[in-house]
């Protein structure tokens, strides 16, 4: 009979680790989820527990045998939680399965090994284990079972029938396909059990009626389960799980338009108080699909529910259960208010737009415009359709238009041509299109135009570039007018030398310089950039400082009182702070003190001279505008381009001590400031 047994143990034992790697290898890859490894486990389990106990029974000493029964702990523990979490994960409960709740079920299998491990001090497991032989010669274990042995069957026990509860649940509530695997699964569950039972009757045959015995049913019983009824193929998911978790509602109906079931997202319309209610009664908003319908057909509708969040849009579904109306029908609501909102919103855009939005066909008629075509050009939007969008371009550019579109093939291609066209009262706007080909998105069928107004910018831009025509000019005539008496007066001056006659030389040289100073003045301020392209990160201090070196300073004074560190043209800013220095040493005399600082938003330059009177303030950044003998007129009209270039803004005002103080703000970065001591610069 011990041969028998092992026998037993062992190919329980093979059936199970035929399933583990079936449920590991060969379905692993098609992608785990928490049946398939609840399954993998207890095969596992199962496989190891019937194993050694094979092993056990046929150990040759006493030692060796119980070496067995404490290992064969390691698998037990495994079973019954592996049964549960198999059972929970078939019957549709996969939410029970959390973290936590595989943590909890973790505590006791693992307290159950600690105990085992550590028996033989404290006898809580077995309190007494030895070797005894049958009549026909048989060695087993004989033991007691200690207290903790029976919390562990109590926890053990509970598992496997709340197990086959869940099974016998899904017989009894499953269609036939599940209902029958169920009944596989169940009978899995149980033969151990009943062995378990039978073995201890004390009668003869409990040599055959052992826990391998029972595994090797189960395995037969799952095996069938897997391999007749596809049972890791076609798994059940619970009605909680699907239908009560829909974001659509359902309300099914019988063949006299009765309700007989719905779902909680169905109770926007109806609760369920409404089950057992004509449809028209309880269904007010969607009476009207029952009275206008043929039973057998399909028809939807479009409506509008107040809900304490505001309007709701549902799009309503009926529909027959089958061809015919016998089983009843099926109502399908659908919340469709997030996409609506969508659509209205980006309709909203579009009809609101300043710019002009249009679907053409491939041979350019007009299948859409956007309202905003009235505010842009003054046409009717209805009026362009189905007309050629060529008609309303200026003649001279229809083929670059016409060529531009047709450079379009694909939606990743997108072309921007600029073009003249007539607006309603005939007079020309110059427009600025965006071309995309979207004929192939069935949501467009179209090529989309997206056109701007531009036709102030053009004038900007073709005004800008007349004054930048004509400052270029300007500057090339005044440099070479101005050079033909440079040239006279430095001729007479070689004269004067030449014969002596010195009564002359001075205010020849003195207009020799202010002719020199102008042209450079002027210079400046026609090749000088409108804005800056580049800047870098600047120190104030030095640039101050490396300023004030290229200054014929005289007797004049520098002292930088803050220093900061701006993003700045360091060449621009070099000539804002020569500038600014030769300006304050023209009108407030070779010995003035000046001195740089910073403000919250930028730095400034003052000096101690006499200063600008409030009314001129605002006059002294013009071009020409000097009050003094020997200025050009144009230094701080330099400073003033500079400033703009780099989008600041400046102003004059009054310094501490009554001078003159020129603020430069709006600078960003805010500038980060020390008031460290810096040394006085000196001529």
């Amino acid at each position: 009979m011990q041969e028998l047994r092992v026998i037993v143990a062992f190919a329980a034992a093979s059936v199970s680790l035929l399933l583990a790697i079936y449920a590991f290898v060969v379905r692993w890859h098609r992608g785990p989820n928490k049946t398939l490894t609840a399954f993998g486990v207890l095969m596992m389990g199962t496989m190891g527990w019937t194993l050694t106990t094979g092993v056990g029974d046929i150990a040759s000493t006493a030692g060796r045998m119980e070496l067995w029964l404490h290992v064969e702990q390691i698998s037990i523990v495994l079973v019954p939680g592996a049964w549960f979490a198999l059972a929970v994960a078939y019957t549709g409960r996969e939410q029970w399965l959390t973290r936590e709740t595989v943590s909890l079920l973790a505590v006791e299998p693992i307290v159950t090994l600690l105990v085992t491990a550590t028996d033989q001090w404290h006898d809580l497991m077995w309190t007494k284990i030895v070797r005894a032989t049958t009549s026909d010669g048989v060695a087993y274990l004989e033991y007691t079972f200690g207290a903790y042995h029976y919390v562990h069957l109590l926890y053990s026990y509970t598992l496997v029938l709340a197990s086959a509860g869940l099974f016998l649940w899904m017989i009894l509530t499953s269609d036939r396909l599940y209902r029958r695997q169920s009944v596989a699964l169940t009978v899995g569950v149980l033969a151990p059990l009943a062995t378990n039972v039978v073995n201890g009757s004390g009668q003869p045959w409990d040599v055959l009626f052992t826990m391998p015995t029972g595994f090797t049913v189960t395995g037969v019983a799952v095996g069938y389960a897997i391999f007749r009824f596809q049972l890791l193929d076609v798994v059940p998911i619970g009605r909680s799980t699907v239908i009560e978790n829909m974001r659509d509602g359902f309300v099914v109906l019988d063949e006299d338009d009765r309700i007989v079931d719905l779902n909680p997202a169905a109770h926007v319309l109806a609760d369920e108080e409404a089950i057992g209610m004509q449809a028209t009664t309880a269904l007010p908003e969607v009476a009207h699909l029952f009275a206008r319908t043929d039973p057998e057909s399909q028809t939807h509708d479009d409506i509008v529910i107040e809900t304490d969040d505001g309007q709701r849009f549902y799009t309503v579904r009926l529909a027959p259960l089958r061809d015919d109306d016998r089983l009843g029908r099926l109502l399908t609501i659908r919340d469709v208010t997030d996409s609506r909102r969508i659509e209205n919103r980006y309709q909203a855009l579009i009809e609101n737009a300043s710019d002009v939005i249009t679907v053409l066909d491939t041979d350019g008629t007009v299948q859409y415009v956007s309202p905003s075509v009235d505010q842009v050009l003054g046409y009717d939007a209805g009026a362009l359709l189905g007309t050629s969008i060529l008609m309303y371009v200026h003649p001279d550019d229809r083929d670059r238009v016409q060529t531009a579109l047709d450079t379009v093939e694909t939606e990743t291609d997108i072309v921007r041509f600029e073009y003249r066209i007539e607006d309603v009262d005939g007079s020309v706007r110059v427009v600025e299109s965006i071309g995309r080909d979207l004929t192939g998105n069935p949501f467009v069928e179209g090529l989309v135009v997206h056109t701007r107004d531009v036709t102030e910018r053009h004038q900007r831009e073709q005004e800008l570039e007349r004054t930048n025509d004509h400052l270029e000019a300007f500057a090339n005539a005044v440099s070479h007018d101005l050079r033909n008496p440079l040239n006279v007066a430095s001729g007479n001056l070689e004269l004067a030398r030449v014969h002596g006659d010195e009564k002359y030389l001075d205010r020849i040289e003195t207009a020799h310089e202010r002719i020199e100073n102008l042209i450079g003045d002027l210079l400046t301020l026609a090749k000088q950039g409108q804005t800056v392209d580049e800047t870098v990160t600047v120190d104030l201090a030095t640039v101050a400082a490396d300023a004030w070196e290229t200054v014929e300073t005289k007797r004049s004074t520098l002292e930088v009182r803050e220093t900061g560190v701006i993003d700045a043209d360091r060449s621009r800013l070099t000539q804002l702070f020569e500038n600014l220095y030769r300006n304050a040493i023209d009108h407030a005399g070779a010995d003035v003190a000046i001195w740089v600082g910073t403000v919250e938003d930028g730095f400034y330059v003052a000096d101690d001279g006499p200063g600008i009177p409030e009314e001129e303030r605002n006059e002294v950044f013009q071009s020409g505008y000097t009050t003094s003998d020997n200025g050009t007129g144009f230094g701080l009209a330099i400073v003033q381009n500079i400033v703009d270039a780099h989008g600041w803004s400046i102003r004059a005002v009054e310094s501490e001590s009554g001078g003159a103080r020129f603020e430069v703000q709006s600078v960003e970065p805010e500038i980060e400031t020390s008031t460290a001591p810096k040394p006085k610069h000196e001529d």
